[in-house]
């Protein structure tokens, strides 16, 4: 599979290791035809960016790049942290409906503000490392959190579902079909694995594949996703972020 654009990548404003524009000239180098700076929220322990009014500014220098390139469509995102077992990120609606794109996920180290979810939300999940017992239990709480996120907000991404916080990828998958929400393959960690895309292809999602790129030389490389999708024989019409002549991604204006 060939991919038009790569839409989870992070910059210097939260836990890349380069700037926008390095960002933005790599996709070129690499001939992407569009591409998403989406940096972690503020509740990201160590990673995330200051405050949230830095994605504005983010948004700001995108804009300003967008009149100076023609050959690279460039959207503005944040991948947020789920914050409450309601639902809750730690980006509020104020400033993600003046972005192009929200992508939603669940972070070990991500900082709930209550202390019951604290220990829900971070403490369980890293008890159930060592204790088998704790996993269903786990599992239980950090899918019906994600599905209430996708509920609770417009959410067009779920970044690495399942990644350090085990869910049940079928009832995930259900929910990203009820509320339109691309399931994705992220190539940064080489994850999710063969099973886990055959479920979530079964129960009819649509793909997008992601470098989540922390580097330059990270931006645009996507061949775990093909090589998987490929494998789970999933369809290109299945796959947001392939080429397709005509086909325009969902968050172009």
């Amino acid at each position: 599979m060939e991919f038009r654009g790569d839409f989870h990548m992070h910059s210097t404003y939260s836990d890349g290791r380069a700037d926008i524009t390095e960002m933005v000239e790599a996709a070129r180098v690499k001939g992407l035809e569009a591409i998403a700076i989406t940096d972690h929220g503020p509740n990201n322990v160590g990673s995330g960016v200051r405050r949230s009014q830095i994605f504005l500014k983010i948004k700001e220098e995108l804009d300003i790049l967008n009149d100076e390139y023609s050959d690279i469509k460039l959207f503005s995102g944040c991948e947020a942290d789920i914050v409450g077992l309601n639902g809750e990120i730690d980006v509020p609606p104020v400033i993600y409906h003046e972005l192009d794109l929200l992508i939603v996920g669940l972070h070990p180290l991500a900082r709930p503000d209550d202390l019951r979810d604290l220990w829900a939300l971070n403490g369980r999940n890293q008890a159930a490392r060592v204790s088998k017992g704790a996993r269903q239990k786990v599992i239980n709480t950090n899918t019906k959190t994600l599905i209430a996120a996708m509920e609770k907000n417009p959410v067009d991404i779920i970044s690495h579902p399942g990644l350090g916080m085990p869910i049940n990828v079928g009832e995930v998958a259900r929910a990203c079909v009820k509320h339109e929400v691309f399931y994705e393959i992220n190539c940064g960690h080489s994850f999710p694995a063969l099973e886990d895309v055959l479920e979530a292809h079964a129960q009819g999602v649509d793909f997008i594949v992601d470098s989540d790129a922390h580097f330059t030389r990270s931006v645009g490389r996507l061949e775990y996703g093909s090589n998987l999708l490929e494998r789970a024989l999933v369809p290109e019409e299945r796959v947001v972020n392939v080429c397709s002549e005509g086909k325009q991604l969902p968050w172009e204006k």
